[in-house]
């Protein structure tokens, strides 16, 4: 019994400080996500208790090498582990989705150029501000771009202007959706734009050329009605 306990200490104590500097959850407004993708290992701890069962969860993912994230249920105590980031969400009571930090809390940098047509109101990277007023220098100034570091994995981007990364993973095109309507919460990872139009790609009302610090493949956006006087909102989602 003594050995026993002994055990249990150290198991607790190695996960607790593994989630701790390993792994985050991921939620937003107290909200966890669940992530949908195919498991590469799937198993349910239901001899132990729910504290215990979480935290061999953690240390299975963080002895799998190609484990990068996981699925905790807490009711089953059911472990679910990924070799991918998320693609594809739910929302469902007592799942909690836990994601790998970057080794030796290093972050995923993606340096963003971005140009406005008229002025920058807001930019929303997964759901949280950006101020435009402490963050881009240009952002009342069309002539110019500005440059930014996106640090992380990229969820959702939710802006109205002309953006670019380096490596051309986020582009603005038609794969955008935009409105010119106010929705409460429409920069949030968990917000549905499903019944939002399609981005219309336009041609830059002055001179494309004057965006040479953007790829060539960045397009101009704008919603459906082509309002050229509107303010409109447009986001993209990188999950399903």
């Amino acid at each position: 019994m003594y050995r026993l306990e002994v055990l249990l200490f150290v198991i607790r104590t190695c996960i607790t400080v593994a989630k701790l500097n390993c792994f985050q959850r991921l939620e937003e407004d107290n909200v966890s996500f669940c992530s949908c993708d195919p498991a590469i290992e799937d198993r349910s701890w239901s001899k132990f208790s729910f504290l215990e069962a979480l935290m061999l969860c953690s240390m299975r993912c963080s002895q799998t090498a190609s484990c990068v994230a996981y699925n905790f249920f807490n009711a089953t105590n059911q472990c679910q582990l990924f070799n991918q980031t998320l693609n594809k969400f739910s929302v469902l009571p007592g799942c909690q989705y836990y994601l790998k930090n970057d080794k030796d809390g290093i972050q995923i940098k993606k340096p963003l150029a971005i140009h406005v047509v008229d002025e920058l109101k807001e930019f929303y990277f997964n759901g949280n501000n950006i101020s435009a007023e402490l963050n881009f220098a240009n952002a009342n100034n069309f002539k110019l771009c500005d440059r930014c570091d996106l640090n992380g994995n990229i969820y959702v981007v939710a802006v109205n202007l002309l953006v670019s990364s380096d490596d051309d993973f986020l582009l603005t095109n038609e794969t955008w959706k935009c409105t010119k309507s106010y929705y409460d919460g429409w920069y949030k990872i968990s917000y549905d734009d499903s019944f939002w139009s399609d981005a219309i790609t336009v041609l830059h009302p002055e001179n494309t050329d004057r965006t040479g610090c953007l790829s060539p493949k960045a397009k101009w956006i704008i919603e459906s009605s082509n309002c050229s006087e509107c303010l409109f909102y447009c986001r993209k989602r990188f999950l399903s």
